[in-house]
């Protein structure tokens, strides 16, 4: 883990937070895996308050878990609690594609386009890259609503499905999944927001049910 650079309090709380961020959103924590505040501020080269602040931050966010007298650790979701996070993504991403396939410009749809090819374009081996070109697909869906406050809701869950992916590694059955992309797409394309929706609503179902077969101990 490298280091932080930074000398300025507000500059290292901020550094803090961020990397730890992108560390659990990568995979590099299991979940239910201890955060060792005292191992965190030596191995980034600050000392333990950032540390405990970013922690804190975290745990607002649903991302770590405060368990009194034991520190902190990662947020581990149960099959129930999957069903909720990506019950309430269909609803947001579903409206947001309805929305999007009746006002979206050609431009922004040729720009959707581009990132499902850079999505195909993604090394097979680096999952890490994968899901996060999958992740900006999804959001720039998303903002193509032109619903704002539709998009700062979705905004606020994304750390939650990213942290939930990120944990199970492997998942995307990538063929099934680009032609999933593609039918929003095209129905966006076609301008049919009733079939954007339901094809959004399909690819976050299946999604959904992966993730929590593979929790229950599926394959």
């Amino acid at each position: 883990m490298q280091t932080l650079g930074f000398r300025r309090p507000n500059q290292v709380r901020e550094a803090v937070y961020r990397h730890l961020k992108d560390l659990l959103l990568s995979g590099r924590f299991a979940p239910g895996e201890r955060l060792s505040e005292p191992l965190l501020a030596q191995e980034l080269g600050v000392s333990r308050t950032p540390v405990r602040e970013a922690l804190m931050r975290l745990a607002e966010e649903g991302l770590v878990e405060l368990v009194p007298g034991k520190g902190a650790r990662v947020r581990a979701f149960s099959p129930e609690e999957v069903e909720e996070v990506y019950g309430v993504r269909a609803l947001l991403e579903g409206e947001a594609a309805r929305e999007a396939a009746l006002r979206a410009t050609p431009w922004e749809l040729a720009e959707l386009e581009a990132r499902l090819k850079a999505i195909d374009e993604a090394p097979r081996e680096d999952y890490p890259e994968q899901m996060r070109r999958d992740l900006e697909f999804h959001r720039a869906l998303v903002r193509l609503s032109g619903n704002k406050t539709l998009y700062r809701l979705y905004e606020d869950l994304l750390s939650s499905l990213a942290l939930v992916r990120s944990a199970l590694p492997n998942l995307s059955q990538e063929e099934t999944t680009r032609k999933e992309h593609w039918a929003i797409l095209e129905a966006l394309k076609r301008r049919d927001p009733e079939g954007a929706k339901r094809a959004v609503e399909a690819h976050v179902g299946r999604f959904r049910d992966l993730v929590v077969g593979r929790l229950k101990g599926g394959v």
